[in-house]
């Protein structure tokens, strides 16, 4: 199955923008760690931009920022939105709330602290009716939501916006859970190859030989090794760098493997 990628949102702590992405990861620039304090999208009602926590703007600016590089309407996307961790901040707060005597959880965080929260965000902010799906598989959420994404691309003949995002789980909770660093990517998948990039997935018997990273920066690549949306990271390099490229992700006692082929190669 082949689908193309029309567009790239990137989004993180010191990463704000796939132009600012690009030339980290082609070495022209340094990651400069920012306090992840995002700004609330402005397709939010006034009501919505001060409800949204940071997990919210993170996705929600990540996917804007894919949808301003093409013609499509934000409304007219189908979305998959997936996290494997969802809003881990909301939810220790939430536990902190309930352990502590007479506290109270406030009805904002109780709606915060659902899987499908962003998504809800993006619907809401951009007046959409159209099929929205959230997904989170613990370490294989990648895998799983880029071939629903690209699936559905493929059979229904339209454009899909993709978008993976997790953050850091404070607590307790985040001890068990460790996630380096706020990363999100976006991408807007077409069928066929018609775009500059094509990437062809195959879903594959077996669990398949891991792929070796690339030399990210530090940072990055604890990104890579701690944050499962920041598992995108090799396919991101390849784009930066104008290279053709195969992937391996693993997906339960499966493989998923990925093809990224540029129009000019």
């Amino acid at each position: 199955m082949i689908v193309a990628i029309e567009a790239i949102g990137c989004w993180g702590e010191g990463l704000h923008g796939w132009p600012t992405v690009q030339n980290i990861l082609r070495g022209e620039a340094s990651l400069c760690a920012e306090s992840l304090k995002l700004p609330a999208p402005t397709s939010l009602p006034i009501n919505e931009q001060r409800r949204a926590s940071q997990i919210i703007r993170l996705a929600v600016l990540c996917a804007e920022e894919a949808c301003q590089q093409t013609p499509y309407k934000p409304e007219d996307l189908p979305i998959i939105f997936a996290s494997s961790n969802g809003d881990g901040f909301i939810i220790n707060r939430i536990l902190e709330s309930l352990t502590t005597p007479g506290g109270a959880v406030s009805p904002s965080l109780f709606h915060n602290s659902v899987h499908n929260a962003p998504a809800g965000y993006w619907m809401i902010g951009h007046h959409s009716h159209q099929s929205a799906v959230s997904l989170g598989l613990h370490d294989e959420t990648l895998p799983a939501a880029l071939l629903k994404a690209a699936i559905e691309a493929h059979i229904e003949q339209r454009p899909v916006l993709f978008c993976i995002y997790d953050a850091p789980v404070p607590g307790s909770l985040g001890t068990a859970r460790r996630t380096d660093h706020a990363f999100s990517c976006a991408f807007i998948l077409t069928p066929g190859t018609n775009g500059a990039l094509s990437l062809t997935l195959s879903f594959q018997e077996g669990k398949g030989e891991a792929t070796p990273p690339p030399p990210l920066p530090d940072v990055m690549m604890n990104i890579l090794r701690h944050n499962p949306a920041g598992h995108v990271l090799p396919l991101l390099y390849a784009i930066a760098h104008k290279r053709d490229c195969t992937l391996t992700l693993p997906y339960g006692e499966n493989h998923l493997r990925l093809a990224l082929a540029h129009a000019n190669s």
